[in-house]
């Protein structure tokens, strides 16, 4: 439930974060725009990359807890029951908007237990790439402006 929330703070907070990424960016000249795309072409890890490793390493993370959690339970009473998400969670986010809060249910709370949990993680990775992509680009063109400034001034030429 706690990720579910931060996921959605996440997509909101990647939303001005993008429109502020976007203004800068058109602020750019040609050439510093042209050099931004260069840098960004030549990074080391592209977004999707990025968004696939942390998928995967909160999978692998859910699935451990899964297993200890459902391990014990085993332990415990002898039976493995896989319950819909709705029986274990009872705590739910809704939006209080009628079509919405049917999607939720029929997606996420309606699904056995591992697949809300996937769920979850592959909506908590995309959020958090969106956030670390736009603050990543955001930084590169404050680091870049920076340089060009440095480097104008030095050299006395306006960079075109």
């Amino acid at each position: 439930m706690v990720f579910n929330v931060i996921a959605v703070w996440l997509l909101v907070a990647a939303i001005p974060l993008w429109i502020y990424r976007w203004i800068v960016y058109s602020r750019l000249s040609g050439a510093e725009r042209g050099i931004f795309k260069r840098l960004v072409s030549r990074r080391k890890e592209r977004a999707i990359g990025f968004a696939l490793r942390i998928f995967g390493f909160l999978a692998v993370f859910a699935a451990s807890v899964i297993i200890v959690v459902f391990g014990l339970r085993y332990l415990k009473h002898g039976t493995l029951p896989l319950d819909p998400y709705r029986e274990i969670i009872r705590s739910r986010v809704y939006s209080g908007v009628e079509p919405v809060d049917q999607v939720l249910d029929t997606f996420h709370y309606d699904q056995l237990l591992p697949v809300a949990i996937l769920t979850t993680c592959l909506l908590l990775s995309i959020a958090f790439t969106l956030v670390a992509a736009a603050l990543r680009d955001i930084s590169l063109i404050g680091r870049l402006r920076r340089k060009i400034h440095n480097v104008t001034q030095r050299t006395g030429q306006v960079l075109s």
